[in-house]
This record gives structure tokens, C-alpha cells and sequence, in this order.
């Protein structure tokens, strides 16, 4: 069984009062902020789709603590077997299987009531989001561990996708979203031990 990794001093710099850090309040596209984390990986080599979908979890639900409920990501978290995911992200990078990530995932993006203006697109995050140092504190604190340990713990007894999956059944339904509420309270409540 893993510890949690991240406490209160971690993010203390992130939420200071008069911090240079100041975080846009829009929702990013959960595909761009994984290709964020692609990013950081690929000097490392070993991000696989699972690792991937956890570091876009903690990273949502940090954001959430930290930002007074704000979400990081415009998609819902959902409780699956092997913890929490976020599908957009998930149908993005499945063609990698459990082989490392190499680049970014493009997606089609456009109006939706007219195809013919769809266009392929590498969602990335706007610079003026203000959000590299708070990707880099979360790589740094959860990059090292692998993709095993990081499922360990979101599985630990009490954190939201072990709510979601064994209390209110999620493990018998397909789609159980992880409500943002109940993320942010369990972040939250880690950021003030």
C-alpha cells in the first residue's frame, strides 16, 4: 500500500497569497492538458496510458483543492476497474496499449452541427493559462512512481473512485462519474494535512 505523496507543503507555493502564480478559471480540454504531461515525459520514456490517466486525475483534483473548486478539465472524471479516467483521454492514447506514449494526441475539433469545418488539432493549453508550474509540481511529485503505483493509490480505502466504484456501485455500472465535489473535498482535506 502507497502513502499519499503530496501534503499541504507541496502545493504551499501554488497557493500562497501573493504568489506569482495565478491560475485562468476556464476549464481546459482534458486531451490537452494529458499532452501537457506527455510532454514532460518524454525525456523519461516510461508514461503508458494508465500512468497517463492517473497524472490527469491528481492533477484535476489538485486543482480543485487548490482553486476553491474549480476544474482543471471540462470532462468528468469516471470510476473504472483500474481506478479513475477521464474517457476523452482515455480514446485518445488507447492506441498505445500499455507501450509508452511518444507524442501528443491530436483530436478532431470543430463545429459539431457541420463536419465540414472539423479540423485535426493538438490541443494544447494556452500559455496564458498560466498552468506549466503547476503540471511541472504535479510531475514532479507523481512522475517517478509507475503507473501500478499511482492506481494504488486512488484504490486506497476512502478517496473518491473507491466511493464511486464500492460504495455507491459503481463497479456494477458503466459511466459512474466521480462527482467534482467529492474530488475536491478529498483533495482538499489531503492539501490541509
Amino acid at each position: 500500500m502507497f502513502k499519499w505523496v503530496a501534503s499541504a507543503p507541496l502545493f504551499s507555493a501554488l497557493t500562497k497569497p501573493g504568489t506569482a502564480i495565478h491560475f485562468k478559471r476556464m476549464a481546459q480540454k482534458a486531451e490537452a492538458v494529458a499532452n501537457e504531461f506527455v510532454e514532460l515525459g518524454k525525456a523519461q520514456g516510461d508514461l503508458t496510458l494508465l500512468k497517463l490517466l492517473k497524472l490527469v486525475y491528481f492533477a484535476h483534483g489538485w486543482h480543485l483543492a487548490i482553486t476553491e473548486r474549480k476544474p482543471l478539465i471540462n470532462d468528468e472524471v469516471e470510476a473504472w476497474k483500474f481506478g479513475p479516467v477521464v474517457p476523452s483521454v482515455y480514446h485518445a492514447f488507447k492506441s498505445y496499449g500499455a507501450g509508452p506514449i511518444t507524442s501528443p494526441c491530436t483530436i478532431f475539433d470543430g463545429n459539431a452541427f457541420s463536419m465540414l469545418d472539423w479540423e485535426l488539432t493538438c490541443p494544447r493549453v494556452p500559455t496564458e493559462a498560466n498552468l506549466a508550474p503547476f503540471f511541472k509540481k504535479i510531475w514532479d511529485t507523481y512522475g517517478h512512481l509507475d503507473a501500478f503505483q499511482l492506481s494504488a493509490l486512488t484504490h486506497q480505502l476512502g478517496t473518491p473512485w473507491y466511493k464511486e466504484w464500492f460504495d455507491r456501485g459503481g463497479k456494477d455500472r458503466r459511466g459512474a462519474v466521480i462527482p467534482n465535489s467529492e474530488i475536491a473535498d478529498y483533495f482538499r482535506d489531503k492539501m490541509n494535512k
